[in-house]
């Protein structure tokens, strides 16, 4: 279970650093560029909250995965 947490963890780090702002213009209206140097919301909660929800939705899947191996529905295991 914890290694699933951990690697819950990585996709939602990702997804941070890409969209975190790491500079921007201050202009009307402002233009933020990622870490890499795309064009990205200015807002730092916009990065915090979308690798908050991949966190959960790929936890949610590997949990899902879990319950479903330890109550013998998966089928795989026939094949």
């Amino acid at each position: 279970m914890r290694e699933g947490i951990a690697l819950a963890l990585i996709p939602g780090s990702a997804v941070f650093l890409l969209l975190i702002p790491g500079s921007g213009i201050d202009r009307q209206p402002p233009e933020c560029y990622s870490l890499v140097g795309y064009v990205v919301p200015c807002n730092a909660w916009v990065a915090l909250a979308a690798a908050a929800a991949t966190d959960l939705l790929v936890g949610l899947a590997f949990w899902t995965n879990d319950r479903r191996n330890q109550h013998g529905d998966d089928k795989r295991a026939d094949q």
